[in-house]
C-alpha cells in the first residue's frame, strides 16, 4: 500500500480530464472495405455453438481500418478470431473517447435500434468472423446453447462497463494506469500462469489516454514511474514485462 500512496500523492497533481475524453492526435483510421476470405475457414473459438460456425463469413481487417461507424445499419455482427479493435465514440466537439479495446473471443456489433451506437476500428491486422444479423437473431432464437453463450457475454459487458465507470469516476490517473495493465494480462494469458508475464500493447499511449480520460502526457508520466518503481519493463515499442503482478494489484488498489 505504501507504493499506492507515493503514487497517489504525484497523481492527485497530474491533469485528468473530463467525461468525454481527450482531443485525438491520432485522426481515425480511413473506411476501408473488409478483405473476404471466402475459401477460409471460421476459426473455432471456446465456447462457440455449432450453429454460429455455420453462417459464420471469415474476413480480415487491415490495420488502421474502420470496421463500422456510428450510425451505420447493425446489420452485421462480428467476432474477434485475432487482433486487436478499438471501439470509439466521438462527441460533438471532435473530443474521442476509446471506450473498450476489443481482443480475441470478443463479439461487437450487438447493438439495438437498428443502428450502431459506436465506431470500431481495427488497431492491428485483424481476422474476424461476421454474421448476418438476421441469421444470427434466427441462431439464438432456435439454439438454446448459442442463446446462453450471448447471454454470458452480454453479462461479461455490463460487468466491464461497471468497473470502466468506477475506474474513471473513482480511482487516481496510476490506478486506471495500473487497472488498465491489469486488464491487458487477463486478455494475455490463462489463469495460473507464471507471475513474471511478458504482454503485447499494440495500441498507442493516445488510445490508451483516451481510455483512460488521461492526457498523453499523464500517460508517459506514468509509464516511466511504472518502469522506475520496477513494475513494468518495456520490452519493445509494444511490449511490456510485468514483473509482479501483485505488485501491479496493489497499485491498482484491486
Amino acid at each position: 500500500m505504501a507504493l499506492a500512496q507515493a503514487f497517489s500523492q504525484t497523481a492527485t497533481r497530474m491533469p485528468i480530464l473530463p467525461p468525454g475524453g481527450f482531443p485525438s492526435r491520432h485522426p481515425a483510421g480511413m473506411r476501408g472495405q473488409e478483405i473476404n476470405q471466402p475459401g477460409a475457414k471460421v476459426v473455432s473459438l471456446p465456447g462457440m455453438s455449432d450453429a454460429l460456425q455455420r453462417i459464420g463469413q471469415p474476413l480480415v481487417m487491415p490495420r488502421n481500418r474502420v470496421v463500422h461507424e456510428a450510425g451505420d445499419p447493425a446489420s452485421q455482427i462480428y467476432k474477434v478470431v485475432d487482433g486487436t479493435l478499438r471501439v470509439v465514440q466521438l462527441l460533438p466537439d471532435g473530443r474521442r473517447h476509446v471506450i473498450s479495446f476489443l481482443h480475441a473471443g470478443d463479439y461487437f456489433g450487438l447493438d439495438e435500434n437498428g443502428e450502431y451506437v459506436s465506431t470500431v476500428e481495427a488497431v492491428t491486422d485483424c481476422s474476424l468472423t461476421r454474421y448476418p444479423r438476421r441469421q444470427f437473431d434466427a441462431v439464438l432464437d432456435a439454439d438454446a446453447s448459442a442463446g446462453r453463450q450471448i447471454f454470458r457475454l452480454m453479462c461479461h459487458q455490463l460487468t466491464t462497463s461497471n468497473r470502466m465507470l468506477l475506474l474513471l469516476g473513482r480511482k487516481t490517473a496510476a490506478e486506471r494506469m495500473a487497472s488498465f495493465l491489469l486488464d491487458i494480462v487477463g486478455h494475455s494469458m490463462p489463469c495460473g500462469e507464471a507471475n513474471h508475464v511478458t504482454v503485447s500493447l499494440p495500441m498507442s499511449r493516445g488510445d490508451i489516454a483516451d481510455h483512460l480520460g488521461l492526457t498523453v502526457e499523464t500517460v508517459s508520466r506514468l509509464v516511466t514511474k511504472f518502469r522506475q518503481h520496477k513494475l513494468i519493463r518495456l520490452a519493445s515499442a509494444h511490449e511490456m514485462i510485468i514483473p509482479d503482478i501483485e505488485a501491479l494489484r496493489d497499485m491498482a488498489g484491486d
